[in-house]
């Protein structure tokens, strides 16, 4: 097989993009949004856009379901006037289709369908994602907000282990002082436990034996003895 030279290449890649959407976008049916989200609870709305020609040609929608679980791919044929799943319904007026409190099980592939003069004509289809709602947040802040208090409860921990610290020192510091003021004696009591009128007594007899002091430049050989302190 010749390699197709590169000139003929961008021309059919045009061809091959005309060919596909001729298939789901027709002169009868307009481009539709290739998907919609919804969180679970959210209504959605599908729309399914054709002018029919003539306009007041008799035409019939039927929307088609594609949803694939693991390997098994089901269609369903929503018609109007039918209620599926009790929630989905097809408008009358405008043929969109009305899906009341998306579940996550409706996530699938929505096609509108429409046949008129005995022709059907298809849209490229929409994939209708349901997601789960976001956490709720009792408080709501932004970074910068969350680093500010992140900042300010280190600096509240901080203090709180520094001072209760600061001031057990202070108190254990003043406590050992005190205790050491309380040890120092202020002078020693020679005579604590003695009784005074014993000792006068004493005093008395033992100063009747022994002579008073004297000098001892003027003292005399003699036998008096000194008195002993």
């Amino acid at each position: 097989m010749l390699p197709v030279p590169r000139k003929w290449r961008p021309s059919i890649l045009l061809l091959i993009l005309l060919i596909t959407g001729q298939l789901c976008w027709s002169h009868k049916m307009s481009w539709v949004a290739a998907s919609h989200s919804v969180t679970v609870g959210e209504d959605a709305e599908l729309k399914c856009n054709f002018q029919p020609d003539p306009p007041s040609v008799k035409f019939q929608v039927t929307w088609l379901l594609v949803q694939q679980n693991k390997s098994i791919t089901t269609h369903v044929d929503i018609t109007e006037g039918v209620t599926y799943r009790e929630r989905i319904t097809i408008d009358r007026q405008t043929k969109s289709l009305h899906i009341k409190h998306a579940e996550l099980t409706d996530k699938a592939l929505y096609m509108c369908k429409v046949d008129m003069n005995g022709k059907t004509y298809k849209s490229c289809g929409t994939y209708l994602r349901v997601k789960e709602p976001d956490p709720f947040f009792f408080l709501n802040f932004g970074e910068a907000t969350k680093n500010k208090l992140i900042t300010a409860e280190g600096v509240i921990l901080l203090l709180c282990a520094v001072i209760p610290g600061t001031i057990l020192l202070y108190k254990k510091r003043w406590e050992n002082l005190k205790s050491m003021s309380m040890k120092n004696p202020e002078g020693e009591n020679l005579y604590e436990g003695l009784n005074l009128d014993e000792c006068s007594m004493y005093e008395d007899i033992s100063r009747g034996l022994q002579a008073t002091y004297e000098d001892v430049g003027t003292m005399r050989a003699s036998d008096i003895q000194l008195e002993k302190p």
